[in-house]
């Protein structure tokens, strides 16, 4: 890697994921331990978590649409940011209120969650006026903080106890709107294509969905999502019915937040030497393979080492997952494809998966649900090699 990749715009970019996954480690990582710190059982946390999925299947494809449109990416990101900390503030304030948190829950996942994939593609779009950009240098800064915020909120909140996750996730997330409005861009780099030639929505969808590439790898990942959302979801109840504390959860994040950094700092050489499908098969073996193992370990350091499959599970898939969506759709569509495919296989993937955990773990408990769990990822895996894309045109940019 050469020294040019320190520039601002890498660097601040770099901030933007940095906070932001800081953000989403502390509330969407602990979120069941911060609901059962407001009293909640593991029913009704299957029924919020829930309704967070329901925010992602809902909101995220509008956000994309919406992103599509919009002159400014970057006021969408920071209104949506904003949004989310009202709501979380409000969350700390109102918990006793059943059906107001799973409302606001919602608004949460929505504004906040709904972005994961807005900001890379709007890091993206920055390529194109920054020769030195590198999207798996700043992406990285995500890994990285990731990795050493989840060990200090592990023992932070073996001392401190669940109080300071909103307070966390409120600062963090204006850190993010703070480095915002700081990345340079001029406004022809934040208008998308779709903003110059606006395609309705109904033949937007026709062209994704007419896409075989794109479905198969659309029904494939939701049933991956079943199983792993719930049982990460469930990770820090699984930890506490071991007999452990969380910072058992800080290790486990640590170690999935450093290892992503491999195949993230070695993204352009991976998606220039092989195949999008290729990259998504390696990435759907090792998330089964981390899967399995977290389910089934019987010890808390056996289940921190499922995240050891890390470089060749999730932390290649961030990489292959825009170079995969790059190489089958056009520009046109791409916002709307990206937020509607993550909308259906976290948001769709992960209502299910986590209704069904609650369901489960109520009768039968945790651990036994995260082993029934496994399936629908094995059934998932199983629909990409049988219906496997080929004739897939290579496109990195």
């Amino acid at each position: 890697m050469s020294l040019s990749v320190f520039n601002r715009t890498n660097m601040t970019l770099g901030l933007v994921q940095g906070f932001y996954w800081m953000a989403s480690c502390v509330f969407v990582s602990f979120l069941v331990r911060l609901l059962h710190g407001y009293g909640y059982n593991d029913y009704q946390t299957g029924i919020t978590l829930t309704f967070a999925s329901l925010a992602s299947l809902v909101v995220q494809p509008l956000l994309g649409r919406l992103a599509d449109k919009v002159k400014s990416v970057r006021r969408l990101l920071i209104s949506c940011l904003l949004t989310a900390i009202v709501a979380a503030l409000l969350l700390n304030t109102f918990y006793r209120y059943t059906f107001l948190v799973y409302g606001l829950i919602l608004i949460i996942f929505g504004s906040f969650r709904s972005l994961v994939y807005i900001i890379d593609l709007w890091s993206l779009s920055v390529d194109k006026e920054c020769k030195e950009f590198s999207y798996g240098f700043t992406r990285s800064f995500g890994a990285v903080f990731y990795a050493v915020s989840a060990v200090f909120y592990g023992s932070a909140i073996d001392r401190f106890s669940t109080s300071i996750i909103v307070t966390c996730f409120c600062v963090f997330s204006s850190l993010v709107a703070l480095m915002a409005m700081f990345v340079k861009t001029s406004q022809k780099s934040e208008l998308p294509v779709m903003s110059e030639q606006s395609l309705p929505a109904i033949d937007a969808l026709k062209i994704l969905f007419t896409n075989k590439a794109y479905v198969v790898l659309l029904v494939s990942y939701t049933l991956i999502e079943m199983s792993c959302i719930a049982n990460q979801n469930y990770l820090t109840r699984k930890f506490e019915v071991l007999g452990s504390g969380d910072i058992y959860t800080g290790l486990a994040l640590l170690t999935m937040g450093l290892l992503q950094l491999i195949p993230l700092l070695l993204n352009a050489k991976t998606t220039r030497r092989f195949s999008a499908p290729s990259l998504m098969l390696v990435c759907f073996i090792g998330l089964n393979l981390r899967n399995l193992i977290m389910a089934f370990s019987t010890t808390s350091l056996a289940t921190v080492s499922s995240y050891l499959t890390e470089p060749f599970a999730f932390g290649l898939y961030i990489g292959a997952i825009l170079y995969y969506m790059n190489s089958i759709l056009p520009q046109k569509v791409r916002y709307l494809g990206m937020t509607l495919y993550a909308a259906i296989t976290s948001g769709l993937g992960g209502m299910i998966g986590n209704y069904m955990a609650g369901r489960i773990a109520k009768s039968y408990g945790i651990l036994s649900m995260m082993k029934f769990l496994v399936i629908p990822a094995l059934i998932g895996l199983a629909i990409y090699i049988v219906f496997y894309p080929r004739n897939v045109q290579r496109n990195i940019g």
